[in-house]
């Protein structure tokens, strides 16, 4: 069986995706500051945390990687990577 060669890059993912996920749990059905980004375009202080969560887990793994984030907080480098985060 051929090895995965982003095996490192998936067990992040999924680890901080279930991270992410306990933050969204945590705060379900509770009141939530809530932005406007547009006329229909929401983003919760719920948002904001979970993307800073994978962000920072992402740098701190690998942090040459590029980050592409729904909220703005990634940032482009010239990596020949590139996470996309959208909690």
């Amino acid at each position: 069986m051929k090895k995965n060669p982003f095996e490192k890059e998936l067990k992040l993912a999924v680890k901080l995706a279930k991270e992410a996920g306990r933050i969204q749990l945590v705060h379900a059905g509770k009141a939530k500051k809530i932005e406007f980004k547009g006329a229909i375009n929401l983003v919760t202080e719920v948002d904001k945390k979970c993307e800073a969560l994978i962000i920072k887990g992402i740098k701190a793994h690998f942090p040459d990687h590029d980050v592409l984030a729904e909220e703005g907080s990634g940032k482009r480098q010239t990596s020949g990577y590139r996470w996309i985060v959208d909690p």
